[in-house]
């Protein structure tokens, strides 16, 4: 079992901070805000703005319909996901904590344990975050879509996570989106099983 409690709590001090920044300098234009998990121990404040999404699936993506969920929801696609990211340099020396306390040895059940340890932690914080009224602070609550987007991860995986962690309202916005990802993933699975069958 992981120890998450520096971790949990310098996360929850780092977000504080750079999310009010950003949320006072972008306001009603966010339309997602959390963390991208980028594989390993290791994390970066993630946002997108309703701008930004049109100028890159514009610039990135040329308006092409069929990929605009990839452009609204591929945090690799965002311009901002580096920004903040010195605001976070306490928690990331909690992460490498976490990392250097890893049994090299662990089995794989130990690893899976640990990874959801981790990702849970992130889910208090936003879920703190958003109980302290911060992402309704100046902007409309209902606009923001709180997500823990991971590296490689499908899509239905990170849906469950959504639906901890935002109301309803912001649910009933996104709801479609994920369905369309969802489907359109498990196509494209099962065309790779038929081409091996």
């Amino acid at each position: 079992m992981l120890d998450t409690k520096d971790f949990e709590k310098t996360l929850y001090q780092d977000t504080k901070k750079a999310f009010k920044d950003i949320i006072q300098k972008y306001g009603n234009d966010l339309y997602v805000m959390g963390f991208y998990h980028t594989g390993s121990y290791s994390l970066l404040p993630m946002f997108n703005t309703l701008s930004d999404l049109k100028e890159v699936f514009e610039t990135e993506y040329n308006n092409d319909v069929s990929s605009f969920y990839m452009a609204k929801w591929n945090p690799d696609d965002y311009p901002t996901l580096e920004s903040y990211s010195e605001y976070f340099d306490e928690t990331t020396l909690e992460c490498q904590k976490l990392e250097n306390s890893i049994d090299l040895f662990q089995s794989d059940i130990e690893a899976m344990d640990n990874w959801h340890q981790w990702l849970t932690a992130m889910e208090k914080v936003l879920m703190q975050l958003d109980a302290e009224g911060l992402f309704s602070n100046g902007i409309e609550r209902e606009k923001i879509t709180l997500a823990i987007l991971a590296y490689d991860e499908e899509e239905s995986i990170q849906f469950k996570r959504i639906k901890r962690l935002n109301p309803p309202a912001v649910l009933t916005q996104i709801q479609a989106d994920f369905e369309v990802m969802i489907a359109e993933r498990e196509k494209c699975e099962l065309e790779v099983l038929n081409t091996i069958n």
